[in-house]
Formats: C-alpha cells, structure tokens, sequence
C-alpha cells in the first residue's frame, strides 16, 4: 500500500507540474496579444486625438 500511494503521490505532482507549466504558457501567451491589442488602440487613440486637436486648432 505505501508503495502505491508513493506513486499516486508522483502522478499528481507530475500532473501539477504539467497544468501549472500549461497555465504559465497560456497566461505568457494572453499577455502578449494583450499587450499588442492595448499598443493598436492606444495608437488608434493617439491618432484620433492629434487629428481632434489640430481641427480645433485650424477652426
């Protein structure tokens, strides 16, 4: 029986290790699209904004 449960204790372990590692990587992954999709709006806005205030500046 000690022997067994020994090896249940690996399986799970080695299963943590693996979802945890899967988890980094999936998280890793969003954060870098994240951070492009905020770098496209943030130039959309700056873009939106430069053409509001040169109008206001020639009206």
């Amino acid at each position: 029986m000690g022997r067994r449960g020994v090896q249940q204790q690996r399986v799970v372990v080695r299963l943590v290790l693996v979802l945890v590692v899967w988890f980094l990587l999936v998280l890793r992954g969003w954060l870098v699209v994240w951070r492009r999709v905020v770098l496209r709006w943030r130039g959309r806005l700056r873009r939106r904004q430069l053409s509001r205030s040169r109008g206001a500046e020639g009206g």
